[in-house]
């Protein structure tokens, strides 16, 4: 029989189990945690610009949205100015007559400026079932033989709550009273430039030269004249930037009046 001593089996005879019994040291675990923190760290600033970058997207993607939106609702409008239902029946003079900020029978166009951004006026007759729209979106469903449509464009910077952006509004009036309708948020600025034909010489278009509301205002005797003459609008919008507050979006468009654009004298 052999036998063994205690002193044979215990830890201090065996240095190697003895480091294996013993666990991590403090320095160990200090390190580990620091390398488990710069890991993470690594971690949420990954998820940290992923969000940032999903969000821009998603903040340009409103802003192009709101872009197309804006410029289509002014355009479809804005195109359908002056028009009036069977003109076998009705003269536009009869349809629109002077009314309100449209001195003349027949105006279809008509701007001012408010705090430092444009407003643009567009009325029409819109004939039952006819193709044509107000800036609420309604065609004349219900009014035989037709209704007056007006439309007026502007940009809206008060009233509203806190941190909420400048709006593009449009107040829709017909025989139905007047609504005031929400288009697109962060429109800040309306420049209207209205297309006339100033010269006698046909250069293939209907308008040679894009002027302001103050230049046709300051016109005189010809200023019903003009506003008569109107055969095209170019809007510019400015639109807040989402990813810079500094340096606004502007976006522009010129829409044919169809009433006028086939009209080179």
């Amino acid at each position: 029989m052999i036998i063994m001593s205690l002193s044979e089996h215990s830890p201090a005879s065996h240095p190697t189990a003895a480091r294996a019994v013993r666990g991590f040291t403090l320095v160990e675990l200090m390190v580990s945690v620091t390398i488990a923190l710069f890991l993470i760290g690594g971690a949420l600033a990954i998820v940290a610009r992923t969000k940032n970058t999903f969000a821009a997207q998603n903040q340009l993607a409103q802003l192009q949205d709101n872009e197309r939106l804006a410029m289509n609702f002014m355009a479809e409008v804005i195109e359908s100015a002056g028009y009036f239902p069977n003109p076998k029946l009705y003269t536009a003079g009869g349809v629109l007559p002077a009314s309100g900020v449209f001195a003349s029978a027949g105006q279809g166009i008509f701007g001012n400026t408010a705090a430092g951004s444009d407003a643009v006026y567009v009325r029409f007759g819109a004939g039952l079932g006819d193709n044509v729209y107000g800036c609420s979106g309604k065609s004349n469903t219900a009014t035989a033989p037709y209704d007056k449509f007006t439309n007026k464009f502007y940009v809206k910077t008060t009233g509203l709550g806190v941190g909420q952006l400048p709006q593009l509004v449009c107040d829709f009036t017909n025989a139905g009273g007047t609504t005031t309708v929400t288009l697109v948020n962060g429109v800040s600025k309306l420049q209207i430039f209205y297309g006339i034909k100033a010269g006698t010489t046909d250069t293939g278009s209907c308008a040679d030269n894009y002027v302001t509301q103050a230049q046709i205002a300051a016109s005189g005797a010809s200023v019903n004249a003009l506003w008569a003459s109107v055969c095209a609008v170019k809007v510019i919008a400015t639109f807040s930037n989402p990813m810079n507050a500094a340096a606004p979006i502007q976006i522009q468009r010129v829409i044919a009046v169809m009433t006028g654009a086939g009209v080179n004298s």
